[in-house]
């Protein structure tokens, strides 16, 4: 409740009784999409169940959610590749999507991986494998098994063996502020529709 004013000139004391935040309270206390161990418990079982009944606009209203799904991109989610420090820390480089997405987005991931993929530069290269190239002699691919969500890079044998023995990041042939960046762009092309699906199932 907004404090209470006096009007100049009259002794009518004049409430607000609009809805408003307390002083120094965020206007956005959780993230029902990302990073979902970080919730309050009490906060996730009242987003799911709110979600799960239809009566979203009970957890978060239109533009906490807007502001929530302006969040769902590839710098919140994915690890950076800029900050290992060589070249095997990169072939190893493994993302259980699980781990800092929510059941609904993994849901939609695989669904637009499915449907649109190519549109996205996303193809089929496995049953359950979508890869896309992200620089020469080197792709992304999304393992989509079920329980088992993976992102990880994929490289060429003589990037392998380069990659391997390389002691410092900045001694590869392959920058990785380059390769951050084109697997930020094909990773946030796919959230595109993903923020656009779960907005219109959630609002309407």
């Amino acid at each position: 409740m907004t404090a209470s004013s006096f009007q100049p000139g009259f002794r009518l004391l004049v409430t607000d009784e609009r809805a408003a935040l307390p002083k120094n309270s965020s206007t956005f206390e959780c993230q029902p999409f990302l990073q979902i161990d970080a919730m309050h418990p009490l906060d996730r079982f009242t987003a799911n169940l709110s979600r799960e009944q239809g009566a979203w606009a009970n957890a978060l209203s239109k533009e906490q959610t807007a502001y929530a799904l302006a969040q769902v991109s590839a710098v919140n989610i994915l690890p950076s590749l800029v900050e290992l420090d060589t070249g095997y820390a990169l072939l190893e480089y493994s993302v259980k999507l699980r781990d800092h997405m929510d059941g609904l987005l993994l849901a939609e991931l695989v669904q637009v991986l499915q449907n649109e993929g190519q549109n996205a530069h996303w193809g089929k290269v496995d049953a359950t494998v979508f890869a896309a190239v992200i620089g020469a002699g080197v792709a992304a691919c999304i393992d989509i098994t079920s329980g088992q969500e993976t992102l990880h890079l994929r490289y060429a044998n003589a990037l392998v063996t380069e990659f391997s023995t390389a002691r410092r990041v900045a001694e590869l042939s392959r920058s990785a502020l380059f390769l951050q960046s084109a697997l930020h762009e094909r990773f946030d092309a796919l959230l595109e529709p993903i923020r656009a699906h779960i907005w219109f199932w959630l609002i309407g």
